[in-house]
């Protein structure tokens, strides 16, 4: 099985507008869940207010913010997790100049994934490639505003729990996953046009 190889560029316009939908999707989970659902306090700001206001993580923890935690069934919980690391938490300990590193490694990557997506010949990478931009792009805006990266999603089985995550991380694994698809059927179809030519 191989992929339609189309003109470069032929969907970008579409596939930017995916990256922004992308974008807004995991800022606006953020801000819902976050200020409506997890967040004890009595005013919620609108979703405006509270994108355009920077508070680093440390304004939440000195205040001692409280968070509820959200149960909907025994496998999936809503609980609010600041992630100073990358995805899933991993090197979460960072601290100093880490947050900056993880910043400009981010936007770095989605610069490169965005050339690629400029140059992209095969509609799944029309549609991995805006996943992963715009999930990087939605977890760098938490780090500018917030010094962390804001994590809600909690799926676990008994006592054993998957490291926390929110809307962009999902996009950017299943943006990674199609990606992983869009090499596998490339590399088939191009072993079926060297067979014919031999």
């Amino acid at each position: 099985m191989s992929e339609q190889v189309i003109r470069p560029g032929r969907y970008f316009i579409v596939a930017f507008f995916l990256i922004l939908v992308v974008i807004g999707a995991d800022q606006a989970s953020k801000w819902f869940v976050m200020e409506s659902m997890l967040r004890v306090k009595s005013e919620n700001p609108d979703f405006w207010t509270w994108f355009t206001t920077r508070d680093m993580v440390e304004f939440f923890t000195d205040q001692q913010e409280k968070y509820q935690q959200v149960v909907f069934n025994p496998w999936l919980n809503f609980t609010m997790v600041w992630n100073k690391g990358i995805s899933f938490g991993m090197f979460g300990a960072g601290q100093g100049k880490t947050p900056l590193l993880f910043i400009a490694l981010s936007m770095m990557i989605s610069f490169g994934l965005l050339i690629w997506l400029v140059l992209a010949r095969t509609k799944m990478l029309f549609f991995a490639l805006p996943l992963i931009i715009g999930g990087a792009i939605g977890n760098v805006i938490d780090r500018v505003r917030f010094g962390a990266v804001a994590d809600f999603i909690d799926v676990h089985m008994a006592d054993r729990h998957w490291p926390a995550f929110n809307i962009a991380d999902a996009c950017v694994c299943i943006g990674a996953f199609f990606l992983i698809l869009d090499t596998i059927f490339d590399k088939s179809g191009s072993k079926k046009k060297g067979t014919k030519n031999a």
